[in-house]
């Protein structure tokens, strides 16, 4: 387990996000969507890889998407570095790669066991 220092800016409490993502499960349940996805995993190194490549973004604004059209278990989030209010999204000329983001789990199926968010 991590140790962090009091107050971490920009987190919260957990019994504040335990009742966010139940209010998300709540309302999922009860708007008979076909999207069932609570929660995403990010690894690690899509974070540290935004920082490296983009030093100069303000923050990260994640897409919801589908890798496939017609599938709501492919749910993805596509990630891309943020400077103001804009996307910033660079792509070589090869169209080989680019600074978006997404190497996500969705949840369900890849879920935490026992997380009171879940």
């Amino acid at each position: 387990m991590s140790t962090l220092p009091n107050d971490p800016p920009g987190s919260i409490p957990v019994d504040i996000a335990s009742q966010w993502t139940a209010n998300w499960r709540e309302f999922i349940a009860s708007s008979n969507q076909a999207f069932n996805i609570l929660a995403f995993t990010i690894p690690i190194e899509c974070i540290k890889n935004m920082l490296l490549y983009n030093e100069n973004a303000e923050g990260i604004r994640a897409y919801i998407a589908l890798e496939n059209a017609d599938e709501v278990s492919s749910a993805k989030l596509v990630m891309v570095p943020v400077i103001g209010n804009e996307d910033i999204i660079n792509q070589p000329a090869d169209n080989s790669k680019s600074n978006v983001y997404d190497n996500t789990d969705a949840c369900p199926p890849v879920c935490a066991l026992n997380s009171p968010l879940n």
